[in-house]
């Protein structure tokens, strides 16, 4: 077995090296990352924010990776804006039917209310829940109800047991420096 992200790379040298056999499931990937290179993503009609031309990019290189099937690492400078394009890649991998059951925020607990303020203003129609305070475990059966459920670090340890009878297809973690 070939891990997709090695693709890329191996399809080039494939092509260099003329004739080459391959199986059904190599044809497929080279088939599936053709289309990946063509794929133009579109912002959701829902987000209520403009993108900066670099954010732009960011949510671009998003959807053509998950389009592939796989995961990525979006990383910048704090500030330049990666939750708004976190929140427009949400809202496009629900459009594309990706997104069923909610998606799994985990990050400080100092940004839990900017996050919230955040998904209000930029995606009104995603439905959210943060678990949060003593009384969390009341909203537990909720989770399955929402777009993105958030939790934090610490309490991501403690309600563990709990978080893995839910099934998230996405999970973002913001390491933001707190």
């Amino acid at each position: 077995r070939i891990n997709p992200l090695a693709a890329p790379a191996l399809a080039e040298m494939a092509a260099e090296a003329g004739k080459l056999e391959t199986d059904a499931a190599w044809r497929a990937q080279v088939k599936k990352l053709d289309a990946v290179a063509e794929f133009q993503p579109v912002l959701p009609s829902t987000l209520q924010a403009q993108l900066r031309d670099y954010q732009l990019q960011g949510f671009e290189w998003l959807a053509r990776l998950a389009e592939w099937g796989v995961g990525a690492c979006l990383a910048d400078d704090m500030g330049l804006g990666k939750t708004a394009q976190a929140l427009a890649h949400i809202l496009i991998e629900k459009q594309a039917g990706r997104l069923d059951k909610p998606a799994l925020i985990v990050l400080p607990t100092s940004l839990v209310f900017n996050w919230q303020a955040e998904a209000r203003r930029m995606a009104p129609s995603l439905r959210v829940l943060a678990l949060q305070g003593a009384q969390r475990a009341e909203n537990f059966a909720q989770m399955a109800e929402v777009d993105i459920v958030f939790t934090t670090y610490p309490l991501l340890w403690r309600d563990l047991a709990v978080l893995e009878q839910q099934t998230f297809p996405l999970i973002l973690l913001d390491a933001a420096q707190t």
